[in-house]
């Protein structure tokens, strides 16, 4: 009897486990049918345009505290986080088989750059601008890097004056009941002590360069000296670092005035700016602090936008400096992959990340790349670079006569009405400033979107295992939940992706043949409300975050350098932007692209604005 029993069990136990595994592959689990071979395919070849909304929950207050515990029990390894990436279609790349090699770093030297010499003026051109290449601005203008500069060698004002004004502006910034929390380390000694040396150059009448006493936030995820490299959490970068990111040591020797440390979404690892922790706090939109600046580089863009500062320096490994200067109205490159060196900003993300500038207006972008650019020995994928050519002396041009611009209609539709209307009345402008609007095809979005994802959590998921084991309490809890999900992708996913990299390349590499930059809006929506709940617990929306990436990812894939304007507001005065993608290596031509773009643009003032000067 006994022995019958034990067998009854065991054969029930057998049958459950069946059963529910039956439900896991079924329901969950990767379905694993035959496999569909991939040929080499071309940009020519009719597109099926497969991206789409994905309906996920968002996850506020308690209910994503719990969501976070519960993900790294056998309840979420086996069921939840199956089904968030069956949801996400992220096993789609699983369904093909593809003879293509793998690209594990998009570093792209295929046909020529498009010419510096084809934007000119033309005689009549009427709004020509300062001697930087600056556009008389239409609407509200903000402070510029030239204002700084031609403000100290006037003696209008000096960089300790200035010092002081932007200390207290991010003091008042932080006031009040809906805070913009820009800023999250200054060392206000630090900060006094460099503009006193500034103005101290500017007095004996040798500044080092436009740059020299113009003040500068680095986001907390590059290494900058006395201060600690947290990248948004409570629990990195317990030590000051001694020692300066390549960029900050390039901004350092020009003489920029380093503020301080702007925030982010934890990690990076997020496009809302969304970061509850004690040590900072979620940035809020000068244009509406009851709406989110984008992330990841939160603080930099709306730094920038609030008029704290002409210039802040983030990193984009999904979009994480365009979505937020969209979001914010202000101007980003994120330039060819390796073309400015990562060196100093640990790799959370390392073939899909870039460091750029954050400006608030293009003239602006253009002298942080002629400073930030080129080789550096401490960071080897950027050795093999081709010659940098500075694009400041180049930026008076501004006809588009003969200028091709791609257009994949269904794709650049795929936003909010208001947001369409905006970018499509730009796209009419430049057409009748007789740019060439050619409509093209960009095939594989939607496995040029997986492959992104899968490459972008795998990696971060792997730099992350050991702060997962050691300190994932003090995570925040939707970095958490992305971080395990993460750590389920396989070596399989990581790989195909890889190679659905090289497909999208060779695709782009096609669509160049035949134009020069390629429009796309910035972002498909405008900035998002903050829920209050997430003030407290942080917030995962993926849908939300899916959409803000939509016109990203690619460029992180690729490696494709594009720039980001803002080129109108929706009906509640919220930025919208457009994004000017070009080939690799030719930052300077979509810039000069940019600066015909903003000559046509009004903006207008945000609402929470500093004028420093």
């Amino acid at each position: 009897g006994i022995v019958s029993l034990g067998v009854e069990r065991m054969i029930f136990i057998v049958v459950v486990g069946v059963f529910l595994h039956w439900l896991w592959r079924k329901f969950i689990g990767s379905r694993r049918g035959q496999l569909l071979d991939k040929p080499e395919g071309n940009a020519a070849a009719p597109v099926n345009y497969e991206l789409q909304d994905y309906a996920l929950p968002r996850l506020t207050g308690t209910l994503l505290a719990w969501a976070a515990r519960l993900i790294d029990s056998v309840v979420g390894k086996w069921f939840i986080i199956p089904s968030i990436l069956r949801r996400s279609n992220m096993f789609l790349l699983r369904s093909f088989r593809m003879q293509n090699a793998p690209t594990f770093h998009p570093l792209v030297f295929k046909g020529p750059a498009t010419s510096c010499t084809t934007i000119r003026l033309s005689d009549g051109e009427t709004n020509k601008g300062d001697e930087s290449g600056r556009a008389e601005p239409i609407g509200f203008c903000f402070a510029s890097i030239v204002d700084y500069s031609d403000a100290y060698r006037s003696g209008k004002t000096t960089p300790v004056a200035v010092a002081e004004s932007v200390l207290h502006a991010i003091a008042n910034s932080d006031e009040g009941s809906k805070p913009l929390r820009t800023f999250v380390q200054i060392n206000e000694d630090e900060v006094k002590r460099m503009a006193a040396e500034s103005a101290k150059r500017f007095q004996e009448g040798r500044p080092l360069s436009l740059f020299d006493g113009v003040p500068v936030g680095i986001k907390e995820q590059l290494a900058v000296q006395l201060y600690h490299l947290r990248c948004g959490t409570v629990f990195m970068g317990n030590e000051a670092c001694t020692d300066d990111a390549t960029v900050v040591k390039k901004l350092r020797a020009a003489g920029a005035l380093i503020i301080g440390i702007t925030n982010l979404h934890e990690l990076g690892s997020g496009t809302l700016g969304s970061n509850p922790n004690c040590l900072h706090g979620t940035s809020r939109n000068p244009y509406n602090t009851d709406h989110y600046t984008g992330g990841s580089s939160s603080g930099s863009a709306a730094a920038v936008a609030a008029g704290l500062v002409p210039l802040a320096i983030g990193t984009d490994g999904g979009g994480s400096l365009r979505i937020p200067s969209t979001l914010c109205g202000v101007v980003t490159l994120k330039a060819t992959y390796g073309r400015i060196s990562n060196a100093g900003s640990p790799v959370l993300s390392g073939t899909v990340s870039s460091i750029g500038p954050i400006c608030s207006c293009v003239s602006d972008i253009a002298l942080a790349y002629d400073l930030l650019a080129g080789p550096d020995p401490h960071y080897p994928l950027g050795l093999c670079q081709p010659p940098v050519e500075k694009c400041a002396p180049l930026l008076n041009g501004s006809s588009l006569s003969g200028v091709k611009i791609g257009i994949y209609s269904v794709y650049f539709k795929h936003a909010d009405k208001n947001v369409v209307d905006v970018c499509e009345r730009v796209v009419q402008q430049l057409s009748e400033q007789e740019a060439d609007i050619i409509p093209i095809e960009i095939p594989e979005l939607e496995e040029a979107r997986v492959a992104h994802m899968v490459t972008i959590l795998s990696e971060m998921s792997t730099f992350l295992r050991k702060e997962r084991e050691e300190n994932g309490a003090l995570m925040n809890p939707d970095v958490r939940i992305a971080s395990a999900i993460g750590s389920e992708l396989t070596t399989v996913d990581y790989l195909m992706a890889q190679q659905q990299r090289t497909r999208n390349i060779n695709f782009l590499n096609d669509i160049f043949n035949t134009v020069d930059c390629i429009l796309t809006p910035g972002c498909p929506i405008t900035a998002p409300v903050i829920s209050e709940k997430a003030i407290k617990f942080g917030d995962s929306d993926s849908s939300t975050s899916m959409k803000l990436m939509r016109y990203s990812f690619l460029g992180n894939l690729t490696g494709v350098p594009s720039v980001i304007l803002p080129v109108g507001y929706d009906s509640q005065g919220l930025p919208i932007g457009l994004q000017i993608i070009g080939k690799w290596w030719d930052e300077q031509f979509i810039i000069q692209v940019a600066v015909a773009v903003e000559r046509l643009v009004e903006k207008k003032k945000p609402r929470v604005h500093y004028s420093i000067l």
